[in-house]
């Protein structure tokens, strides 16, 4: 039942009917809650075991990895683009679901293969590493430095999609709504700013990248929890 829901929801979401909001605020989190629908939809179709066979159409997997890519624009023509482009590649993985669903190798349920897309360990590494090395007042290696900040950078972009799942699940203007929705806007906030000058300012900065990562990755395994009951 869930995952039928499941589908119908993603359905409307990827409909040729659907249009982007004119209000600015809106636009931005009706393209976050796509592009975790759209996330969820590659979990579904991509296999998890090496072993599988892949996909037979590669080339959208790639047209759909490089559209999660991009970020949200704040310009409404683009922003319409972005949701145009998101709709057409959203309902060709909807095309090709059925005959990945018939395996039985699927993960089971959407939420657990889309959970096989991070690896909170690995994660939970860094952040630990950078908010150590702030709270103990002590200085890395650069290369150290530059390894971990890049790595929790990384974290961000890819946590932000399954959060996005998370506040859809939400009653929208409650309190947790408006909480999750700020984390997805501070983390992206304190990955793009740039770092100030010298050692000092390097590990401030993957310090505060890594309490947003933190966040976002409590919200990220809320929404698996919460699937795979």
């Amino acid at each position: 039942m869930q995952e039928t829901l499941h589908r119908e929801v993603t359905s409307l979401v990827f409909a040729e009917t659907a249009s982007v909001s004119e209000d600015p605020d809106e636009r931005h989190v009706q393209l976050l809650l796509m592009r975790g629908h759209l996330m969820r939809l590659l979990g579904a179709v991509v296999p998890v075991d090496a072993n599988e066979p892949p996909l037979e159409d590669e080339q959208l997997v790639v047209r759909v990895r490089a559209l999660l890519d991009e970020e949200i624009p704040g310009d409404v023509a683009r922003a319409a683009s972005l949701h145009r482009r998101m709709s057409e590649v959203g309902r060709e993985l909807l095309a090709v679901l059925p005959a990945v669903d018939a395996s039985d190798d699927m993960v089971d349920g959407w939420g657990r293969t889309v959970c096989a897309g991070f690896d909170s360990t690995r994660i939970r590494e860094a952040i630990r590493a950078a908010k150590s090395w702030e709270q103990a007042g002590v200085y890395p290696h650069p290369r150290t430095l530059a390894a971990v900040t890049k790595a929790l950078s990384g974290y961000v972009t890819t946590l932000v999609p399954y959060v996005s799942i998370h506040l859809e699940s939400l009653s929208a203007g409650s309190r947790g709504w408006s909480a999750c929705g700020e984390a997805i806007e501070r983390s992206q906030e304190a990955r793009d700013v740039a770092p100030g000058e010298g050692l000092k300012a390097a590990r401030k900065h993957a310090f505060r990248l890594a309490v947003h990562t933190e966040a976002l990755l409590r919200y990220a395994e809320q929404d698996c929890e919460r699937d795979g009951e």
